[in-house]
């Protein structure tokens, strides 16, 4: 009898894991990185509403970051390896494409459930049943770009960009769009990926005379837009993707340009997001918001956190209506949703429509 008391003390002294562990790898520092906190932000919005709440099966849920500093594949690597060996299986991230390509074949190897707030190709999530990815497939709305300027009546683009795998495959989409519908591309750049001086570009797209230029070099639009103001070019600009970095780096040369986007957070969201954090919603922070919310709401409805069952639940969803609109699940991981037309007014991003000289 007392042997048995005893066993029963130690059973009751041992702690219960009352935590749901999630791992995140995200751009906090280096280039990228206000994309990187606004996921997090977005993201632990989501923990505090749903912890408050009850949480997930009982339990309480808890982010552990790894930094992807600049975006690089190898930092990626190494910190998918960290998180596989501390036994966190569920994983929001990465945030842009090249460390999302360098890890997805190894989060498919370990049956590894990642799901990316900002991550705009389609190879990441097609590669697994594993993977998913919030942020729209963004050759799609390239595509629509290059419609939406042959549509307003310009015959002769001129595109810029590099060869570091998303700003190509724009590149490309735009390109596609455009000559589909008619139109003659009169300079197509592609620059070296690490490319920061871009006046050889800009030159060449000056002397191709084109009725507008669009950018899809995220990284260093900034600079190249810059570098055609200098050599005096008043083309209109149009970008597939910015930021208030980018903005604020071109030093007001990006003044009156037209930026199509899926970033689309509702104004319920916005509200909320400004009330915690006493600033504007960044980009990636209502898919990492959404994306949360999808995995709790994928564990409650399987009362598991094995990746293949949370992952094969997640593969059933249709649609979802969150803080980041209305997503379109495609059956591969991916969603569709409708983008929209911002336009750079007085130094910041503005809905199009509501600017009344275009």
């Amino acid at each position: 009898m007392r042997y048995l008391l005893v066993l029963l003390f130690l059973v009751s002294c041992t702690p219960v894991d009352n935590t749901i562990e999630i791992g995140a790898i995200l751009t906090l520092s280096g280039s990228g990185a206000h994309w990187g906190e606004g996921s997090q932000q977005g993201a632990e919005l989501a923990v505090q509403e749903i912890n408050a709440a009850g949480g997930v099966n009982g339990k309480q849920l808890r982010i552990s970051y790894e930094d992807n500093r600049n975006s690089d594949g190898k930092n990626a690597v190494a910190a998918l390896r960290k998180l596989l060996y501390e036994d966190k299986n569920i994983i929001l991230g990465p945030t842009w494409t090249p460390p999302g390509l360098a890890i997805a074949p190894i989060a498919c190897e370990e049956q590894t459930l990642m799901i990316s707030p900002t991550l705009g190709v389609a190879e990441f999530n097609e590669l697994c049943d594993t993977n998913f990815n919030l942020w729209l497939h963004d050759f799609l709305i390239s595509e629509e770009l290059g419609q939406y300027l042959y549509d307003k009546g310009y015959r002769k683009i001129a595109i810029v960009s590099s060869l570091q795998a998303w700003e190509q495959e724009q590149a490309y989409a735009v390109k596609r769009g455009y000559e589909r519908a008619g139109g003659t591309v009169a300079a197509f750049e592609l620059a070296d990926k690490n490319e920061m001086d871009y006046l050889a570009e800009a030159t060449k797209i000056t002397m191709s005379d084109p009725d507008a230029v669009v950018f899809t070099n995220i990284a260093f639009q900034h600079i190249t837009a810059k570098r055609l103001h200098e050599l005096g070019e008043d083309a209109p600009f149009y970008s597939v993707l910015m930021d208030d970095e980018r903005i604020k780096g071109a030093d007001g040369a990006f003044e009156n340009t037209v930026v199509i986007t899926s970033f689309t957070p509702s104004d319920e969201f916005k509200e909320k997001f400004r009330a915690t954090y006493g600033k504007e919603a960044d980009l990636g922070s209502d898919t990492a918001y959404d994306a949360i919310h999808l995995l709790a709401r994928a564990m409650r409805a399987t009362n598991s956190e094995d990746t293949v069952q949370v992952a094969a639940h997640l593969n059933t969803v249709r649609i979802y209506t969150g803080a980041s609109g209305t997503l379109v699940f495609d059956g591969k991981g991916g969603v569709t949703k409708e983008p929209k037309y911002m336009v750079v007014k007085n130094g910041k991003l503005a809905p199009l429509s509501s600017i009344s000289f275009l």
